[in-house]
């Protein structure tokens, strides 16, 4: 994924990404109960039982977000304007599911599950508070699933994250009583994680079932570097900075979720998702210079519920349509709301085709709207770094993805 994006382009791109990975249908649909390819190993392994023989699944997103940060001059006491607009992100993901027997059923998912980033320039107003941040997570996950009999099927996943992270702010001097230029701080993290989940699927009938999944948290010892270039403070200052120990975005929270699956006489597929995510559990996420200690922001972040509801139905024998819509409850109360991760209520809609090749492979094209909210920030008055205040405008995001599913 790319990290030069501005902020909530990735954070869009994240979220629809981290959903898109799990979801088999527009809108966020399909996630715990559809399994009708590959794509099931990351959100129910226990779909597996579904799928016959190997099935793999290719799957890329492109998200664009037309929102933009506009920051309320009447409040915000730091000049500079607004940060820079947004650019297209690009996330891939892989899914690979093989029958190994009547039961046993083996399989991998390789994506990006959660991330997020901002590249807001070195001269915008809120350069005090985030010039530059990326949090990225790279997730291996092995599985397994267990056909218990004709209804019941179990699964398991081995969770393994890698985690890259960097900020970068930039240092105000001037306060000093002098015209100094700006100094920068960089923080730059990385390291492993793991954690693992349980999942099940029952079918009540051919045509109706229903999916539950566990997904633990993962905690990431990782190992940070801080960086100062051109910050006038005493060396004493500077020395103990240093010498701190910073922890970035070391834990991804615990969620869980349940699908609902029926089929209509008719042949129209009907799907009904919950997922719940411990979201207050996140890691630290941002790095800030005070007068001469580095804060780490703490208490930023609620559990959340995300639902969505999804509806295909076939064009033809090789062609199929699908509409799906979601919404997400705001992880940030508005007065912890920060420039790392500037989250708020998200909605959305989607459309899906997917057209059934000769040798029975098929493709998938879907295309999504979000409404991302406004997001509104005040950071509060600070001596050092300002009080930068607003909000963002025409906060839309369109998201395409194409998946191609080898039978």
């Amino acid at each position: 994924m790319s990290r030069f994006a501005c902020g909530t382009t990735l954070i869009v791109a994240s979220l629809f990404h981290a959903a898109a990975s799990h979801a088999s249908g527009p809108g966020f649909s399909g996630i715990f109960a559809t399994a009708d390819n590959a794509e099931t190993v990351a959100a129910n392994p226990a779909g597996m039982v579904m799928l016959e023989g190997t099935q793999i699944t290719l799957q890329g997103a492109l998200i664009q977000d037309f929102s933009s940060f506009k920051v309320n001059e009447d409040d915000t006491t730091v000049d500079g304007g607004n940060p820079q607009d947004a650019t297209p992100v690009l996330a891939p993901s892989l899914y690979y599911s093989h029958q190994y027997n009547e039961d046993w059923f083996l399989g991998f998912s390789l994506n990006i599950p959660l991330g997020f980033g901002a590249n807001h320039g070195r001269k915008w107003a809120g350069r005090y508070y985030s010039d530059e941040f990326s949090l990225v997570y790279v997730s291996l996950n092995p599985a397994v699933a267990y056909r218990v009999n004709d209804n019941l099927s179990l699964g398991a996943r081995v969770r393994v994250m890698y985690t890259d992270s960097t900020v970068q702010t930039q240092v105000n001097n001037s306060f000093l009583g002098r015209d100094y230029d700006d100094g920068k701080l960089e923080t730059s993290a990385d390291g492993v994680g793991f954690g693992y989940s349980l999942h099940a699927l029952y079918a009540f009938s051919e045509d109706t079932r229903v999916g539950l999944s566990y997904n633990s948290q993962i905690s990431t010892d990782l190992d940070s570097t801080v960086d100062f270039s051109n910050v006038r403070r005493p060396a004493g200052v500077i020395d103990r900075l240093q010498s701190q120990t910073i922890e970035i975005g070391s834990k991804v929270p615990m969620f869980a979720g349940m699908g609902v699956y029926h089929r209509m006489d008719n042949d129209w597929e009907l799907t009904l998702d919950v997922l719940w995510m411990q979201f207050s559990k996140f890691g630290a996420t941002s790095i800030e210079l005070s007068e001469a200690t580095l804060d780490v922001p703490d208490d930023q972040f609620n559990d959340f519920f995300v639902s969505s509801v999804g509806l295909t139905w076939p064009l033809n024998s090789r062609m199929s349509a699908a509409v799906g819509a979601f919404w997400m409850e705001s992880p940030v109360d508005n007065d912890k709301r920060g420039f790392g991760i500037s989250l708020d209520q998200m909605m959305g809609v989607g459309a899906g085709y997917t057209y059934k090749l000769d040798n029975g492979d098929d493709y998938e094209l879907e295309v999504n709207l979000i409404d991302t909210g406004s997001a509104p920030i005040d950071t509060g008055p600070s001596l050092v770094k300002g009080r930068v205040v607003g909000k963002s405008k025409d906060h839309y995001s369109l998201a395409i993805s194409l998946a191609y599913n080898w039978r």
